[in-house]
């Protein structure tokens, strides 16, 4: 077992998907190790295996982020499945900033509400909430997400839906997901 996945073993699902999201975007070997499935509107998917498991993923960078501050880490959304773990539809976001602690980040999508909890610079969908976020994501057009740094800083990210539907059909298909 490398190092990577020692560490990966005993990360807490909350933080898995932002750190192996974030590993795969900045690994040298990225090009090599991962199989893009193609660009669908705003969403990018692909797969890539980690953990002796393939992972699908999808994600997508806002249109656009508000908030007053001068600096701010990578921003953006993802769905990933994990199938050899049981793990599929896991909705997260990386918020480019540490979260206040103790809050909720809010995430709205056409009326629908929803809360996510916080860990790092993470919020995620709760296991039971991500079925209904992934069907009201198909079903979208935008999506805002909007959450408190740990400076007391309000931050809104807005997410066009538009090739939503097309990448999460598309990784379901690569890892057998129905």
């Amino acid at each position: 077992m490398t190092r990577i996945q020692r560490i990966l073993s005993i990360l807490p699902r909350s933080l898995f998907g932002a750190v192996a999201l974030l590993f795969v975007v900045t690994s040298p070997g990225y090009a090599q190790d991962h199989k893009s499935l193609g660009e669908f509107g705003d969403w990018q998917a692909y797969t890539y295996q980690q953990g002796g498991g393939e992972r699908c993923t999808m994600a997508s960078k806002p249109l656009k982020d508000e908030g007053d501050y001068s600096k701010r880490g990578p921003i953006w959304a993802f769905v990933m499945h994990r199938p050899k773990e049981g793990a599929t539809g896991e909705v997260g976001f990386q918020m480019g900033y540490p979260i206040k602690e103790g809050s909720l980040v809010k995430l709205e999508i056409g009326g629908a509400t929803f809360d996510l909890y916080t860990s790092g610079e993470g919020a995620y969908a709760w296991r039971e909430d991500e079925p209904k976020i992934v069907q009201t994501m198909r079903a979208g057009a935008t999506m805002t997400v909007t959450g408190t740094s740990t400076r007391g800083t309000v931050t809104k990210d807005i997410y066009s839906l538009t090739g939503f539907t097309k990448a999460n059909e598309t990784i379901n298909n690569a890892c057998g997901v129905s």
